[in-house]
């Protein structure tokens, strides 16, 4: 059997512990199912991440990589109010191509928020700012701090919302409906600021 190397071997383990967390919830998330789903010995698995914590926080660093990635290709609008809507469509309709991710991040951020509410408070604070950046390249000088720091913070809240209800009903047309519903929404805010 070839050896892996420790940055595959690590990527393979967060990916693996994406699907368990989507599959069976944060509480279900065990080791050894999370071993198993990445076809390695548990022995690995502790090698490579020392606490489960570490193995959690790995997680939404690559989380925050990929959805990082996925805005930082928002293409400039007219306005800043049609960028911030563009931005808020892009993130809902990557999460919906990646629907073990969605479901993961949301499964790991409401046991983290009840478990260790001080990483939570962390977590949420680096979303937000990794938010207000990528908006800040997709609208240049259109907005000030405050006016983008609003704006930023809404579309955090409305694409958590978004995502809070479309495993509750399941459609994924009502959740396209719905998010142009919340871009009218972004973009009233951001003209009106």
């Amino acid at each position: 059997m070839a050896r892996v190397g420790a940055e595959l071997r690590r990527q393979d383990f967060v990916e693996a512990t994406i699907k368990v967390i989507a599959e069976y919830g944060v509480v279900d998330a065990t080791t050894r199912r999370i071993a198993a789903a990445a076809d390695s010995p548990l022995a690995s698995l502790h090698y490579v991440f020392h606490t489960k914590d570490d193995l959690f926080y790995a997680v939404y660093e690559s989380l925050f990589s990929q959805l990082k990635q996925a805005l930082e290709h928002v293409p400039a609008s007219a306005t800043a109010a049609e960028s911030a809507a563009e931005m808020l469509r892009q993130l809902i309709a990557w999460l919906t191509a990646h629907p073990d991710l969605t479901r993961a991040q949301s499964e790991l951020f409401f046991w983290t928020l009840r478990n260790k509410p001080d990483l939570a408070r962390k977590i949420y604070t680096m979303a937000t700012e990794a938010t207000e950046q990528a908006m800040e390249r997709a609208v240049g000088s259109q907005l000030d701090k405050p006016r983008l720091k609003s704006a930023s913070r809404l579309l955090v809240q409305l694409a958590d919302g978004l995502l809070i209800a479309w495993p509750a009903h399941g459609d994924l047309e009502q959740l396209k409906v719905e998010t142009e519903t919340a871009c009218l929404a972004l973009k009233l805010l951001v003209e009106n600021l």
